[in-house]
């Protein structure tokens, strides 16, 4: 009788621990976290441009007036058209224009935007590699809270550049741009709050001669095509 006890008294207590140490977790709770953990950056970067970029388009300032922001109010600037994930003094920009090419090389597009459009004060990336987060953080579309770790919103950027090179630039360049062509472009540029502090955009740095060089306003195209 006491070695029944004994094990009854066992057989509650090791039922008590199982029973307090199991845990139970609603199902689509459980489903929705898988879901996260297994985030695809691809996909995500091709729903933002075909389905979440165009929309923010037509509402990107015009790049003449933007750099004449920059040159004469950069505080302005700022204000009504920079966006930035978080702190700090560097902030995207969507722009918008059309200009004349002044110069094409391997890595871009020296562009003239401003009358009488004779020096180029715009660089439109054209290279087989984009770095950067120009076009993600100009939309202001993807928040930086929505994700898990900062890797992860890394890895957005450096799929929407793939898609730029792949759908952007690879085909625009097919077309063979060359100086004195007309060429209209939407894009995203960074820009320091500093950027104009010692040299204004468009202004001349040099001139040598081999080349002019000119403090130019960095471009990554959304939109490219000859006119």
């Amino acid at each position: 009788m006491k070695k029944f006890c004994k094990y009854t008294v066992a057989v509650v207590i090791i039922g008590f621990l199982l029973y307090h140490s199991l845990f139970f977790e609603n199902l689509q709770k459980v489903k929705e976290r898988q879901r996260k953990q297994a985030f695809n950056a691809a996909q995500y970067a091709r729903d933002f441009w075909d389905n979440q970029l165009p929309a923010v388009l037509d509402s990107a300032a015009d790049a003449g007036e933007l750099i004449e922001l920059f040159n004469t109010d950069m505080a302005r600037a700022v204000k009504e058209y920079g966006k930035a994930p978080g702190v700090s003094r560097v902030y995207a920009y969507l722009l918008k224009g059309r200009g004349r090419i002044v110069a094409a090389g391997e890595e871009g597009l020296k562009v003239s935007v401003r009358e009488p459009q004779t020096n180029p004060d715009v660089f439109i990336a054209t290279g087989l590699y984009i770095p950067g987060n120009a076009v993600r953080d100009a939309s202001g579309l993807i928040d930086v809270s929505e994700f898990s770790n900062t890797m992860k919103f890394n890895e957005i950027s450096g799929e929407i550049n793939k898609i730029v090179v792949k759908e952007v630039i690879r085909p625009f360049l097919n077309k063979n741009p060359v100086a004195g062509t007309a060429v209209r472009f939407s894009g995203a540029t960074q820009v320091a709050e500093d950027a104009t502090g010692e040299h204004l955009f468009g202004e001349l740095l040099s001139n040598t001669t081999d080349a002019r060089e000119f403090q130019l306003l960095r471009v990554v195209p959304i939109r490219l095509k000859l006119e």
